[in-house]
């Protein structure tokens, strides 16, 4: 009975052959999912804890961080999955960069007054450490991809929180090359957009972008070297598709921009009207 409660908790009760599931499934579900949690704590992804699911949840109930809390609580324990920084003003009003000073408003960073680059504005949920980092090295690299859903929500409530509805008329995510995808199977940033309740008026477009040309890891790199190495890394694969639409890109983690540059050179070569930017992370 445990292993049937545990395989089949968040299944049709109907599929479990409880006598009159199918009459009363909103009474059986939640029944069983109780009981898996109680009977088969998860473990903490961060700290290797085992915890129970119901109570991550409720204490993300009241945060202020509770998007990222509630996205994350089945798979951090209370204590892990509060530790994060969101990312909050004052900061740059063009690439989302975080001040050091907690005083006074949004304004633009020395660094884009002095070369604004090409997208317009750049926002993150929160900044590259602590649980949040955890779980995007947790997809990436260790192919968990079932963190996609709760990450992909916090995305989205990110997405709704900084555009209005008509600001955005096509989403595209962030390439790979052909030979990373085939290594790792999947595109991350793919993955986290996939599954959001767009409105008819936005499209995403899964292949707008494309990758030309493979390129070593920009871990370790500086700005200018970034630069260097994402360079006419990008194209378009649909030709005249953006013509005169706003885009916004999606990935992972935006460090110093450069990747970001690169696709909206592509785009506004295109004829793209504007291009934004989203990700998970802030670095």
């Amino acid at each position: 009975m445990f292993r049937v409660c545990r395989r089949y908790c968040g299944a049709d009760a109907v599929g479990l052959g409880i006598p009159g599931a199918e009459a009363m499934p909103f009474l059986v579900k939640p029944l069983l999912a109780a009981m898996a949690n109680a009977l088969f704590p998860a473990r903490c992804l961060g700290c290797r804890q085992l915890f129970h699911r119901q109570a991550a949840r409720a204490k993300e109930d009241g945060s202020e961080k509770s998007d990222a809390g509630r996205a994350l609580a089945d798979y951090f324990c209370p204590v892990c999955s509060g530790q994060w920084t969101a990312v909050a003003s004052p900061l740059c009003s063009r690439c989302g960069m975080v001040f050091k000073s907690r005083v006074g408003p949004d304004h633009f960073c020395g660094r884009c007054l002095e070369r604004p680059g090409t997208f317009t504005r750049a926002r993150a949920a929160g900044a590259y450490d602590g649980t949040l980092q955890l779980a995007i090295q947790a997809l990436k690299f260790k192919g968990h991809t079932h963190l996609a859903n709760p990450l992909g929500r916090l995305l989205y409530a990110t997405y709704r929180h900084y555009w209005l509805d008509g600001d955005i008329d096509l989403i595209a995510p962030v390439p790979l090359h052909r030979r990373r995808f085939r290594r790792r199977g999947f595109n991350q940033a793919l993955l986290l957009v996939k599954a959001w309740p767009l409105s008819g008026e936005v499209v995403m477009v899964r292949d707008l972008l494309a990758r030309n040309r493979p390129t070593p890891p920009q871990t370790g790199l500086d700005r200018r070297q970034r630069r260097i190495n994402i360079k006419n890394a990008f194209g378009v694969s649909r030709p005249g598709e953006s013509v005169g639409k706003r885009v916004l890109l999606v990935d992972d983690v935006l460090t110093t921009g450069a990747t970001a540059e690169a696709c909206a050179t592509a785009l506004l070569k295109d004829g793209a009207k504007r291009v934004d930017v989203l990700t998970l992370a802030r670095a």
